[in-house]
């Protein structure tokens, strides 16, 4: 049975760690992430499963409540967005819209985004890519995204690619944020429920938060 050989504090970054396997590179993961899981050196476990544990520590930690919320988050954006436009499909990838059961192979790329936004007429050629986020609650007056979200977007150049949240309270509320290419975005370590997670932090002022005009604008340019 495969198992973990070394753990070293990643250069630069004393938030993350490197996990080996039989001596192999497998995985860079948040420290406090892989304390959570209760793992440790010499503990048994497989290179693709440490990374699927990582994937979806969050919606296992918290379980179906966790997963239900994302569901409506997920649906609130779909709807938005189909209602800009009649000419828009909305398809959500890999999410398992009718299913409470966490979906292992999602995502295939860590920060992939969760809606695909096509014309009706080709729905498997991607207009724009979303990805959805947000908590029930705003919490301040920054809006959090996770480091990977806005990698998938550095990455993926030739793919349009929004970051779109939705907060259910103290109202309803969609913000909108398109990456900046190339920009190094500060991380900050903010603690939830107990568990150290990395995030982004955007306000208003910052040039890629748009508001509701400017991406209605923006998306009925493409199906003109």
């Amino acid at each position: 049975m495969p198992k973990i050989t070394r753990i070293t504090e990643q250069q630069g970054n004393k938030e993350r760690i490197s996990v080996y396997i039989d001596n192999t590179f497998c995985t860079g993961i948040r420290k406090r992430t892989f304390q959570d899981m209760g793992l440790k050196l010499g503990d048994e476990i497989s290179c693709e499963r440490l990374k699927e544990m990582e994937n979806h520590f969050w919606k296992e930690k918290y379980g179906t409540a966790s997963w239900d919320r994302e569901k409506v988050r997920l649906e609130k954006v779909k709807q938005l967005i189909e209602g800009i436009n009649s000419r828009i499909d909305v398809q959500v990838v890999g999410f398992g819209a009718d299913s409470n059961e966490i979906i292992r192979e999602h995502p295939e790329e860590k920060g992939k985004p969760d809606l695909r936004i096509a014309h009706k007429s080709n729905v498997t050629n991607a207009v724009m890519r979303a990805e959805v986020t947000g908590t029930e609650r705003l919490r301040g007056t920054g809006y959090w995204v996770r480091p990977d979200k806005l990698e998938y977007a550095e990455n993926h150049p030739e793919e349009d690619v929004w970051i779109i949240l939705h907060y259910s309270e103290p109202e309803e509320k969609f913000v909108f944020i398109k990456p900046a290419p190339g920009k190094i975005y500060e991380r900050h370590n903010i603690d939830i429920r107990g568990a150290g997670e990395i995030m982004c932090i955007f306000s208003d002022n910052d040039e890629e938060v748009k508001s509701t005009e400017h991406f209605t604008s923006y998306l009925n340019d493409k199906f003109k």
